[in-house]
């Protein structure tokens, strides 16, 4: 059973036991109600009664009086006659409201009774007020003997006597009725006392035996649950409920236990991890260290390229200052001698300004202010549009450059100039470090789901220790021999920021005097 439902029938019993104690109660307050009315009701027809009695006794004397004595005021007769009718009217009044109060067929008839009689005496009433009536007439006639006679023998002796026993059957009736109305009612009143007493004490017991119930039902479930939690605070994690039921109590039990299993299971994990963090931390410290051997070396490498890059506008600009001293000064060069030099001075003002596109190229890198132009495009065609200006590099270099494409078309989406020029500046790389004589090898193939281009050429072999800097900003290998090629170190990376920037990705390998570099990038789908 659910803890609602619990709580619902215990609700539900006390409310049992409280509409019980009300309908009894409102049973024996309505039942003493009833006899309360009837008892009011008869105690005012007594009442009424006994006025009229009294008012029937005047009615007697003033005709007396007006017979016997002679008198002729008729103010004390009128108002005798009226309190007699009047109690009479009333009488009835009420006779009828205990008609319309009682319950049961028996009390009905005995208050039907009542209103006979009353009509009997109303009746009696009326044949005494008409003799009085002719009584009076005679007296105004002066036949006052024969009056008095008539009131003796038909008035006094006949009709007011029979008047006054059903009065005083009357008066007797309602004497008895009130005794009864009253020990009735004394009797409700105690049983009243007793049964509401019973009635509370037994819903007291029972609503006391269901709380009992209940609160176990509630505290002992909750008692287990306090107990997991301390015992689960304190570490304790094998520790279990075990509580059986179908209430939420084992609903919330099941779920502190599979809480407990599995902080268990993830405890003994964390504690597998910690075994072996140390080791973790260790090597992590020594990758840091590595790295932070590199970023010094880098920091070197960036320190020898601007004494580097230092070195290289020093040079172009001595070298162009000199040439336009000389050609100021020498007022008798001819003028290709002049067309000589000023041919050199521009084709160092193109090696100064290509430096300084590098660089803010970089710069604006760095700073995300480059946007990919991004377009259906064949890498075919971007292939086949830089190998007519590689092929004039290369044959300026005694190089032979080999292309080679698949045969399907490889459609990607991509920025076409800027994987013209990535494209560009591995090429440029390979036929400058390209021994004389030797050919460049460029392919273009499906792989993966991208395009891979390799490219391969012959020449002095990348020192290992310095194959992960050649993407490096800044990075520049240190050459020797007669070959000497010019550069600033920034080609690679403005490569490997391109390839990149299209979701893909660029190595560089360099063994057995053969360096290849490879760049995938994501065909559509």
């Amino acid at each position: 059973m659910t803890i609602r439902l619990k709580i619902l029938s215990f609700q539900f019993l006390v409310t049992a036991m409280l509409l019980s104690v009300a309908t009894v109660t409102w049973y024996y307050v309505d039942r003493i109600d009833y006899y309360f009315d009837r008892n009011r009701l008869a105690g005012a027809q007594l009442d009424s009664v006994i006025r009229m009695s009294a008012a029937m006794n005047r009615y007697s004397e003033n005709v007396a009086e007006l017979l016997l004595l002679g008198r002729t005021e008729l103010e004390d007769f009128n108002d005798a006659r009226s309190s007699l009718e009047a109690s009479l009217d009333l009488l009835e009044t009420l006779i009828r409201d205990e008609i319309a109060l009682v319950v049961t067929p028996s009390e009905g008839a005995s208050e039907e009774r009542e209103l006979e009689r009353v009509a009997q005496m109303r009746q009696l009433y009326e044949d005494i007020d008409m003799r009085t009536q002719r009584l009076l007439l005679l007296r105004d006639q002066g036949r006052l003997d024969e009056a008095v006679q008539i009131f003796r023998e038909e008035i006094e002796e006949k009709l007011d006597t029979t008047l006054e026993v059903h009065i005083s059957a009357a008066i007797a009736d309602e004497e008895a009725e009130l005794r009864q109305y009253q020990t009735l009612t004394n009797r409700l009143e105690r049983e009243l006392e007793w049964i509401i007493g019973l009635v509370t004490a037994a819903a007291f017991l029972i609503s006391a035996a269901a709380a009992g119930l209940l609160s176990r039902s509630l505290t002992r479930p909750i008692k287990a649950l306090e107990s997991a939690t301390k015992e689960i605070a304190e570490g304790n994690l094998a520790y279990r409920i075990g509580y059986r039921g179908r209430d939420e109590f084992a609903s919330l039990a099941g779920q502190i236990d599979n809480a407990a299993s599995r902080l268990e299971v993830q405890r003994t994990a964390l504690l597998d991890v910690q075994a072996g963090l140390e080791h973790e931390v260790g090597r992590r410290t020594g990758e840091l260290e590595e790295a932070n051997t590199r970023l010094h070396k880098l920091d070197q490498m960036r320190v020898l390229f601007l004494a580097d890059i230092g070195h290289e506008l020093r040079t172009p600009l001595t070298v162009i200052r000199g040439e336009a001293e000389i050609a100021l000064r020498g007022a008798s060069r001819t003028v290709d001698e002049h067309r000589d030099t000023l041919e050199r001075i521009v084709h160092l003002c193109h090696q100064m300004t290509r430096l300084v596109e590098d660089l803010l190229f970089l710069a604006r890198a760095e700073v995300d202010a480059i946007r990919f132009d991004m377009q259906p495009l064949d890498l075919k065609d971007v292939l086949g549009i830089i190998l007519s200006d590689a092929e004039i590099l290369a044959e300026a270099n005694d190089i032979r450059i080999d292309a080679r494409m698949s045969d399907e078309p490889c459609l990607a989406m991509g920025d076409a100039g800027r994987l013209a020029q990535a494209l560009m500046i591995v090429l440029d790389n390979a036929i400058k470090y390209a021994d004389p004589a030797t050919t460049v090898r460029l392919d273009l193939s499906r792989v993966d789901g991208g395009a891979r281009f390799v490219i391969q050429n012959h020449g002095p072999d990348i020192p290992a220790a310095e194959l992960p800097f050649v993407f490096s900003r800044f990075y520049r290998a240190r050459q020797s021999g007669p070959r000497k090629q010019s550069g600033t170190g920034l080609g690679l990376s403005i490569a490997k920021w391109i390839v990149e920037g299209h979701r893909g990705e660029i190595e560089i390998s360099s063994v057995d005097h053969l360096t290849s570099l490879r760049i995938w990038v994501p065909l559509r789908s």
